[in-house]
């Protein structure tokens, strides 16, 4: 399924960068995301690369790294929860609604390494899934900008997570 799903999106991008050639922007952003999964919260440093074929079409890779963990009770232990980093692609759907805005879709597959740590005891788990996602970002003086985005991951084994997140923007290219 991901091999199909990986040579489409192989053959599509092919052909988009054909089509349009002289059309390309290529995007950096660091900023901060705070992830809900099923009811413990993490805080992470994101890190972004971009590249938009068209004014409307685009790939982006992601990849946020656990600064914060969070506390939950498990009976009468408390366990320590903490995200290592999730790594993420994405397809992106952009619509641009001014000069320097635009609202975009997301669509991707993330993986992810989480530690739990009890009573001297530590388990480190990892799990994948499937990711999908909207924002928008406003560049301020058509370079530089700011973006804002909401995810949610549902994960194989069957946890959901909801990401928030807040991030500088550098553009280069054509636009």
């Amino acid at each position: 399924m991901i091999r199909m799903l990986l040579s489409a999106s192989a053959a599509t991008l092919a052909i988009t960068s054909v089509a349009s050639a002289d059309a390309g922007d290529f995007r950096l952003s660091g900023g901060y995301t705070h992830v809900d999964a099923d009811s413990v919260n993490f805080d992470a440093v994101a890190l972004r690369a971009g590249y938009d074929f068209t004014e409307f079409f685009g790939i982006e890779g992601e990849g946020n790294i656990g600064i914060n963990g969070d506390t939950v009770a498990v009976g009468a232990t408390n366990v320590d929860v903490d995200m290592d980093y999730a790594l993420s692609g994405f397809v992106v759907g952009r619509l641009p609604v001014a000069e320097n805005a635009n609202l975009f879709a997301r669509a991707g597959y993330t993986t992810a390494s989480f530690d739990a740590s009890a009573g001297g005891a530590t388990f480190s788990d990892d799990d994948d899934g499937w990711s999908y996602g909207v924002g928008g970002e406003w560049f301020f003086d058509g370079v530089n900008g700011v973006r804002l985005d909401v995810t949610r991951t549902e994960f194989d084994q069957g946890g959901e997570a909801d990401s928030f997140g807040i991030s500088y923007v550098r553009r280069f290219g054509t636009r």
